[in-house]
């Protein structure tokens, strides 16, 4: 039996679809979205460990039992350096060939990285709300409000930050489960 038709969905042959025409004749849409995240040094209690940058579970020491958590030095260096760095030489290309980036701003960041901001606002970036940091995500755990709480905080420090309610958000996730609507 065929998925429910939900909204989005189009589930006709491509060959008798309408041909997809970009604005100006354009042939291609480029959307670049770069996720400027902080990586908490502690896991907060009850919330799935995410995967490390570096290749596994973070914070797991192998050989010792479960549960047994080290703070990722690796993972939390990758984040700060990309902050710190990474971003900077990301903006210059983007800025060599003419690019407007989405900055998706999760709530440390808003509130801590205000030269990150400055950065886009220079640049006349869109931001849009990505969570309250990487360690700290939307997870199968939480309950419908705890879920719908989160997404406003995070919109709401975006806001605060840079002085504009953002229309969207990107929050990361450990499951793929339907985001509510606010």
């Amino acid at each position: 039996m065929p998925a429910k038709r939900a909204y989005g969905m189009d589930r006709s042959p491509i060959v008798t679809r309408p041909v997809l025409r970009w604005p100006e004749g354009a042939w291609v849409a480029l959307a670049v979205i770069v996720n400027l995240e902080h990586w908490d040094w502690e896991v907060p209690d009850g919330t799935p460990v995410a995967v490390s940058p570096l290749g596994g579970p973070e914070g797991l020491w192998t050989g010792n039992p479960p549960g047994n958590l080290f703070p990722d030095i690796g993972g939390y260096g990758n984040h700060e350096y990309g902050n710190r760095v990474g971003i900077f030489r990301i903006l210059a290309v983007l800025d060599k060939y003419g690019i407007t980036p989405t900055l998706a701003l999760d709530k440390a960041v808003a509130d801590h990285y205000p030269f990150l901001v400055r950065e886009g606002q220079k640049r006349g970036a869109e931001f849009i709300a990505h969570g309250l940091s990487r360690r700290r995500i939307i997870h199968t755990g939480m309950s419908e409000d705890e879920e719908r709480q989160y997404i406003r905080t995070s919109i709401e420090a975006v806001e605060k930050a840079t002085g504009k309610r953002p229309s969207v958000g990107l929050a990361p996730t450990s499951s793929r489960r339907r985001t509510p609507p606010i």
